[in-house]
């Protein structure tokens, strides 16, 4: 037998054999799409929900049926409580009729329907909604016991923004679970517990009101130096700087913010710094630049508790303090020390230079002296 009448019966044989195969595989991989990498036969739905204040919400979906499909899906309501804060994940299975009225691939659009109660959005809180849509595909065959999925595939087609999106997710109940759709509840912060009523400080202090005072320690300083600050902010999840309409000013200006979350600002003599529109939440550093012949020092207030007092350890040193702003008040007081001398007396920070003077000018008269008597001899 020639290698040409050997190779063409070989290639006729795989044939054969791949032809084989392909008859033999179940009937749910063709179903599936031609998806023969995993085979599903329940789906898990997950909830994500970011608040930093608590609060009681119970969250509905709806499958809607794609194309005359009759056969009806329902998904339970996911809920959190007063007490879970933070950014937290749920899972709730999705329940399948238990007939089906014929084999065949069912189609569904899988969305978020609301939330109970509801929140209004208004200046001083807002709850954002998923706009995320699922196409749900459920592929029925006949099994031992008759009608009975044999895979489901779900597939992304819009992401939380309502922005187009594609892809195979995750519907399993573990932590990788992509079928996902996340809320956001922010209020601002120095608000209290009820934004739609601010407390009275919100109007004097807003979300945080930082304030400079200068002690003369007796002596004049200058009411019109600058005495420059740097805030940054670390919004909480699912949120950021213009999420309520912008960090404003006290003018109701918008504040820039950059990048890695800092903006920059000055401050004179009994002048003040009032931020709005920051999300309860948001970590907050507030630093003083370090400045000559100064010494700084702050009392603070953070979600209406008074804080630690934090002071500089010596003049001209850089000040910061830290912490998270919460639904009360919020304010920095900072208090710079002027480093004041009377002009009658010797400095003691400065003696030592007076002494070197004085040594060196003793020294050269000295030595004026002393070449004065070998010239006289």
């Amino acid at each position: 037998m020639s290698i040409k009448t050997l190779s063409k019966k070989m290639l006729a044989i795989v044939a054969a054999g791949a032809m084989t195969m392909g008859l033999a595989m179940p009937t749910s991989v063709f179903a599936a799409g031609g998806d023969t990498t995993t085979t599903v036969k329940e789906a898990y739905i997950s909830k994500t929900f970011n608040t930093e204040v608590g609060k009681d919400e119970t969250f509905s979906f709806t499958a809607t049926p794609v194309a005359g499909n009759t056969a009806n899906v329902t998904i339970p309501d996911i809920n959190f409580k007063e007490t879970e804060t933070g950014s937290i994940t749920k899972k709730a299975k999705v329940s399948f009729p238990t007939n089906w009225p014929d084999a065949g691939k069912y189609e569904y659009t899988v969305t978020e329907t609301g939330a109970a109660p509801a929140i209004t959005d208004g200046e001083h809180q807002k709850m954002i909604m998923s706009h995320a849509e699922y196409t749900m595909d459920v592929y029925v065959t006949n099994g031992d016991k008759g009608l009975e999925i044999s895979n489901i595939i779900v597939n992304k087609k819009k992401d939380d923004k309502g922005t187009a999106a594609t892809g195979k997710v995750d519907i399993s109940n573990t932590d990788k679970n992509g079928f996902n759709f996340t809320n956001t509840y922010v209020q601002e912060a120095g608000t209290g517990t009820d934004p739609t009523n601010p407390d009275p400080t919100y109007d004097k202090d807003g979300s945080l009101n930082v304030t400079k005072t200068i002690n003369a320690n007796g002596g004049t300083v200058d009411a019109d130096k600058d005495f420059n600050f740097t805030a940054t902010f670390n919004f909480p999840k699912g949120t950021d700087a213009t999420t309520l309409g912008g960090v404003k000013d006290a003018n109701g200006h918008v504040i820039t913010i950059n990048e890695n979350g800092t903006c920059t600002f000055t401050l004179k003599a009994n002048k003040n710094m009032k931020f709005t529109g920051v999300p309860v939440g948001t970590k907050i550093n507030v630093t003083e630049s370090a400045t000559p012949n100064y010494k700084g020092s702050a009392v603070s207030v953070f979600n209406g508790q008074s804080q630690t007092k934090v002071e500089a350890s010596k003049y001209n040193m850089a000040l910061t303090v830290t912490n998270t702003l919460g639904q009360k008040q919020n304010k920095v007081d900072v208090t710079n020390t002027y480093d004041y001398v009377p002009t009658t007396g010797i400095i003691m920070n400065t003696l030592p230079y007076v002494l070197m003077i004085a040594l060196c000018g003793a020294a050269l008269m000295a030595f004026v002296a002393f070449k004065r008597r070998r010239l006289q001899k």
